[in-house]
C-alpha cells in the first residue's frame, strides 16, 4: 500500500471519528426532521396555528439544545450539560404528544446517544427504558382509535432503534477508549525503552569501570611494586631502565585511575528524548517541549514519566485543547514539571483516579503536586534532588 493511500484511509478514519463531523450530521438530521414535521403539520391546517408555533418553538429548542450539549460553555460544567439535556428532554417529550408523526422519535434516539456521553451504562440503560416507554405511550395516546396495531408496532420498532443507537455509541465509544489506552501503552513502552537504554549504557559502563580497576589496575599495582624491588636490586645501565620502567607504570596507572572515575560518573538522564517519544502521534494536540534541565536518577525519570502519560492522558479525554506545554526546569532543591494546556476547564476540578494515582506517585518520592486553571488546565509536579531535601521541595 502507497504512503498516498495510507495517509487517505488516516484521513478517513479521523473524518469518521471526529466529534465534529457527529455533531454536524446530527444538526442536519434535527433540522430535516424538523422542517419536514412542521411542513406536513401546516399542510394539513387551513391556516397556521398558535400550537403549530408551539410545535416549531420546541423543535427549534431542541436544535438549541443539542448546539448547546457540543459547546465549550457547558463542556467546563456537568450540571450546566445536564440541565441542557433534561430541557432537551422536555422538549421532545412535549414534541411526542403533540406531533403524531412517528419519526419525531428520531429526536430521542439522538438525545440518547447523547446520554451515553454523560452517564454509565447503568443509568443509560434506566433512560433509555423510560424513553422507550415514553415513546410507546405516545404513540397509543395518537393511534390507538385508529389503528392500535401501528401504535404497537411503531412503538416497538422505534424502541429497538433507541436500543440500537445506544448499543452502537457505547460500541464506538469502548473502542475508541481501547484504541487510545492501546497507542498510550504503545508511547509508554517506547518511552520507557529509551530511558531503559540509557539505564544499560550507564550499567555497562560502571561493569566496564569496576573490570578495568579490579583486572588491569591489579596486575599494574603488582608490576610496580615487582619494578620498585627491581630498582633496588639493579646496578648499572640497567637500572636506568627499570626505573624509566616504573615511572611509565606509575603513568599508566594514573592514567586508568582518571579513566576509572570517568566512567563512573553518571552521565545526565535525557528525560527529553523520553517524552518526546511518549507525545509523538498524539492527534489533535500540539505539543511543546521546553526543557532546561536534566535527571540524575533512573527512578526519578520512570515517576515523571508515568505522571506525564496520566496527564495526557487527561489532556486528550477531558481538556478538548488543541495545544500542550510540558516544561522541566530545576532549582537548589527539587525538579519541576509542568503541563499546561488550553482547553476547556470546568468551573470546579474534581480529581480523578489519573489525578489521584499522579499524586500517590509524587507524594512515595517526597514531591508535591498542585493543580490549578489559567486559560485551561496547569498542572505542577515537584520532585526532590534528593530525598533528603523533601521539606525543602514542598515547601517551595
Amino acid at each position: 500500500m502507497t504512503d498516498n493511500s495510507v495517509k487517505g484511509l488516516n484521513d478517513m478514519e479521523s473524518f469518521w471519528n471526529n466529534d465534529r463531523t457527529q455533531s454536524l450530521i446530527g444538526a442536519a438530521v434535527l433540522v430535516i426532521v424538523s422542517m419536514l414535521s412542521v411542513y406536513l403539520l401546516a399542510q394539513n391546517e387551513a391556516a397556521w396555528t398558535p400550537q403549530l408555533s408551539l410545535i416549531a418553538g420546541l423543535f427549534l429548542l431542541d436544535i438549541v439544545c443539542f448546539f448547546l450539549t457540543t459547546s465549550a460553555w457547558v463542556e467546563r460544567s456537568r450540571t450546566r450539560l445536564l440541565l441542557v439535556l433534561w430541557v432537551e428532554a422536555a422538549a421532545i417529550l412535549a414534541l411526542y404528544f403533540l406531533v403524531s408523526i412517528s419519526w419525531v422519535a428520531i429526536l430521542g434516539i439522538i438525545w440518547i446517544v447523547q446520554v451515553t456521553e454523560a452517564f454509565n451504562i447503568r443509568a443509560t440503560s434506566w433512560l433509555l427504558t423510560g424513553a422507550a416507554v415514553i415513546f410507546s405511550a405516545s404513540q397509543i395516546y395518537h393511534w390507538s382509535d385508529s389503528s392500535l396495531l401501528m401504535a404497537i408496532t411503531a412503538s416497538i420498532t422505534l424502541s429497538l432503534f433507541h436500543l440500537f443507537a445506544v448499543i452502537a455509541a457505547y460500541r464506538a465509544k469502548r473502542e475508541q477508549e481501547l484504541r487510545q489506552e492501546t497507542a498510550a501503552l504503545n508511547r509508554e513502552l517506547l518511552a520507557t525503552r529509551e530511558l531503559l537504554t540509557e539505564h544499560s549504557r550507564q550499567t555497562e559502563r560502571l561493569r566496564i569501570a569496576r573490570d578495568l580497576h579490579d583486572l588491569l589496575g591489579h596486575h599494574l599495582t603488582a608490576q610496580i611494586l615487582q619494578l620498585e624491588v627491581a630498582t633496588h636490586i639493579t646496578e648499572g645501565a640497567g637500572k636506568q631502565k627499570v626505573e624509566q620502567a616504573l615511572a611509565l607504570g606509575k603513568l599508566l596507572l594514573s592514567d586508568l585511575r582518571t579513566a576509572v572515575s570517568e566512567l563512573r560518573e553518571d552521565e545526565p538522564i535525557n528525560f527529553r528524548d523520553a517524552v518526546e517519544k511518549l507525545v509523538f502521534g498524539l492527534p489533535g494536540v500540539e505539543f511543546e517541549l521546553n526543557f532546561n534541565s536534566t535527571l540524575g536518577e533512573m527512578h526519578q525519570a520512570e515517576t515523571l514519566l508515568r505522571c506525564t502519560r496520566e496527564a495526557l492522558t487527561n489532556v486528550l479525554r477531558h481538556s478538548g485543547a488543541s495545544r500542550c506545554r510540558i516544561s522541566f526546569d530545576s532549582d537548589d532543591h527539587c525538579y519541576r514539571l509542568e503541563i499546561r494546556d488550553n482547553g476547556h476547564c470546568r468551573d470546579t476540578i474534581v480529581p480523578g483516579n489519573g489525578l489521584k494515582g499522579i499524586k500517590e506517585r509524587i507524594e512515595e518520592a517526597g514531591g508535591k503536586v498542585s493543580w490549578h486553571i489559567d486559560s485551561g488546565f496547569v498542572l505542577e509536579i515537584r520532585i526532590p534532588i534528593d530525598r533528603n531535601e523533601t521539606p525543602e521541595c514542598r515547601a517551595a
